[in-house]
């Protein structure tokens, strides 16, 4: 019989529980509830109360009969980093090695602070070799430490720490159909976008806004006259307070002439659904950057779906939203077919996917608690030793040669673990080898592509031509909007036939020379330098985009 475990997320206005099946593939949900979370105890997913909060959650858990003493708290706070990153193909046991040996390369804090955690992607391949692509997290260790304290106070003991939608994306994998599609869980706090190929998660993004966001924008308008943030989420999924488009368009129109203070409400109502577009628009604009991306990481992979889950799924009108300006189809999962739930537990999609959590959670832990373990599983392998040394010291008491062999063996042994662990150094070395060629590829390649770069070499090709012979050119400089060029001559005269030939440059115009100095040698003028300032302007590219990148270049032309 699968273990149960106690599942709690405690959201900034909502707390949920649920019991359910632990590290089961297709598990059992048991018992679920929410209550409303104390006011000012939760600030950024820490709990700032643990007395207060651990009553609440006592009263809740007494109230609702769960016997269970195993819990798994899910932390959603914007304190967790998380990176995606790609690591050689190593064996299981290896893994966590080598992700402690190389995590000060992914984040830029001091990792003596910082509890880690991560969950493997996918297998990838890279220029014949094999990698292993992870979400790699990083939480801080005061983070972690509060929920052990909150346990402490509750009376319960911790099994596991995971972050928010972990464990409802784990089952939503497999009600993604076949292809790519993106899954977006908004929660009250955050945001997760996931891309997904069928049961496989291929990128994974989280933004920092969610539902949160939108009521607080609600409440600043008197036009939808809500009381608190109850009422404002209530009316979200009640009413169409989102229009269908970021441009506002809406299939109501009203064509009935109106009297002059129903014209007044009417625009102040206007005004607020505008304002409460613009706030869902905000987690819409960011998942349209997240699936941009996504299209130049994987630009021969074609997008099929987009599923909204978690809190926001409840907003009415969000999925018309999603579906118009991002030009895909928005799909809501109706039920989860691989949970099963107890009997009279009923409840929409919506509250299934919020309650679905510790299907494998990653399993932030605290430095002492491992160091503990590690110390448990020393003295165990230390006691099995010592009983195995004295049934031999009593069976083979008089033979001398015991004592050698067992030291021989235990030389061996310590010899292999060496030679075992000195992949890391090989790993680590040809990580940061790769790491840097990228990074310069990475920089090159940000410096020349852009616009006007693509064009300088036909602009250098042109003033080659049409430049006089007894001109040199010192100095070329662009930037989006102007050139200018300082120039060397030997006559006055071939400054006028120089702005002549320059007329048939296309990227030219507004051609000015400010001043001519001359170049006195024994009272004689040798050379005359002067400057030519213009416009320099480029046809933008198809997509309407342009590059504002300036760029400055030196040149001597003979």
């Amino acid at each position: 019989m699968a273990k149960k475990v106690l599942s709690i997320e405690i959201g900034q206005q909502v707390t949920k529980a649920v019991v359910i099946d632990y590290l089961k593939k297709n598990p059992h949900v048991y018992n679920a509830f929410s209550f409303d979370t104390p006011s000012d105890v939760m600030e950024d997913g820490y709990v700032r109360d643990i007395d207060r909060m651990a009553a609440v959650l006592k009263e809740q858990i007494k109230d609702n009969n769960v016997k269970e003493k195993d819990v798994v708290f899910s932390i959603a706070s914007s304190k967790i980093a998380s990176r995606e990153v790609v690591v050689p193909f190593v064996a299981e046991k290896q893994l966590g090695s080598l992700i402690d040996a190389t995590a000060q390369d992914y984040f830029p804090v001091n990792m003596d602070e910082y509890t880690l955690a991560y969950n493997v992607l996918e297998t990838v391949k890279e220029k014949d070799k094999k990698g292993l692509k992870l979400l790699l997290l990083a939480a801080p260790d005061t983070l972690v430490q509060n929920y052990y304290s909150l346990a402490d106070a509750m009376g319960v003991r911790v099994e596991s720490i995971d972050y928010y939608g972990n464990g409802s994306m784990q089952v939503l994998q497999k009600h993604i159909g076949s292809g790519f599609s993106v899954c977006v869980q908004i929660g009250s706090l955050n945001t997760m976008v996931s891309v997904l190929r069928e049961n496989q998660q291929i990128m994974q993004r989280t933004i920092p806004y969610g539902t949160n966001a939108i009521i607080e924008t609600m409440l600043e308008h008197p036009a939808l006259e809500c009381r608190d943030e109850t009422d404002a989420m209530e009316m979200l999924c009640r009413e169409n307070v989102v229009y269908s488009t970021l441009d506002y368009e809406d299939e109501n129109i009203q064509t009935t002439r109106l009297t002059e203070d129903q014209w007044k409400r009417s625009s102040q109502s206007r005004e607020a659904r505008k304002a409460v577009t613009d706030a869902v628009g905000g987690i819409l604009l960011s998942v349209i950057r997240v699936v941009d991306y996504f299209n130049s990481r994987y630009p021969d992979s074609q997008l099929n779906y987009i599923y909204i889950t978690g809190m926001g799924v409840k907003i009415r009108g969000i999925d018309i939203l999603f579906e118009k300006e991002m030009d895909l189809p928005v799909r809501k999962l109706e039920k989860l077919t691989n949970i099963t739930f107890s009997r009279g537990f009923a409840r929409s999609l919506q509250d299934q996917t919020e309650y679905i959590a510790a299907i494998e959670p990653v399993g932030f832990c605290l430095k002492s608690m491992k160091d503990k373990q590690g110390r448990a599983a020393s003295m165990r392998t230390v006691t099995i030793a010592f009983a195995a040394c004295i049934v031999g010291a009593v069976a083979l008491v008089g033979i001398g040669w015991f004592r050698l062999n067992a030291a021989n063996n235990t030389h061996d042994d310590l010899q292999s673990d060496i030679s075992r662990m000195q992949y890391i150094k090989s790993v680590y070395d040809e990580n940061e080898t790769v790491k840097g060629e990228y990074e310069e590829a990475t920089i090159l390649d940000t410096a020349v592509e852009n616009n006007h770069n693509r064009k300088f070499v036909e602009l250098v090709d042109q003033l080659e031509k049409k430049l006089p012979k007894e001109m040199k050119v010192t100095a070329l400089k662009s930037t989006s909007t102007d050139v200018s060029i300082t120039i060397t001559t030997k006559t006055k005269i071939s400054v006028a036939k120089m702005l002549m030939n320059f007329e048939g440059i296309d990227t030219l115009t507004n051609l000015e020379v400010a001043s001519i100095t001359g170049d006195v040698q024994n009272n004689k003028v040798v050379s005359y330098d002067f400057t030519v300032t213009g416009d320099y302007t480029i046809a933008l590219p198809d997509d309407g985009e342009q590059d504002d990148t300036a760029n400055t270049t030196n040149t001597t032309q003979q």
